[in-house]
C-alpha cells in the first residue's frame, strides 16, 4: 500500500508524463498494466519458468502485439518513440517524443 503522500507524488508524476507525451490517463494506465505484464515475462525468463526460448518469445510477443494493436488505434501513441527495457528489476516501457537511445533511455518517460 502507498501512503497518501506517495500516492500524491505518483499522481503528479503520472500527470506530468501524460502532459509531456500528450496521452490520456487511460492510455497511461493501459500501458502501465501491459508494461507490468511484460516485466513479469522477463522475470519469469530470468527465473527459468519457461521451458524453451520459444515459450518465452510467445509470452512476450503476445503482450507486445496487444500493445501494438492498441498503439495503432490511438493516433497520439503512434507519434511516440518507444523503448522496451527487458531487465525485470524495473519498469519496462519508456516513451518520448524524440528518439530514445539504448544507452540513455532513462531520459525518456518511464511508464510505471
Amino acid at each position: 500500500m502507498y501512503t497518501k503522500k506517495e500516492r500524491e507524488y505518483y499522481n503528479q508524476d503520472r500527470d506530468k508524463a501524460c502532459k509531456r507525451l500528450n496521452i490520456t490517463l487511460s492510455q497511461y494506465n493501459y500501458l502501465r498494466l501491459k508494461g507490468e505484464a511484460l516485466r513479469q515475462v522477463y522475470e519469469n525468463d530470468c527465473n527459468e519458468i519457461y521451458k524453451t526460448e520459444e515459450e518465452n518469445n510467445l509470452a512476450e510477443n503476445k503482450i507486445k502485439m496487444k500493445i501494438w494493436q492498441y498503439r495503432l488505434k490511438n493516433i497520439n501513441l503512434k507519434a511516440l518513440k518507444w523503448f522496451y527495457q527487458t531487465d525485470p528489476r524495473g519498469a519496462t516501457i519508456y516513451l518520448d517524443t524524440e528518439e530514445i537511445s539504448e544507452s540513455n533511455y532513462n531520459q525518456a518517460v518511464c511508464i510505471y
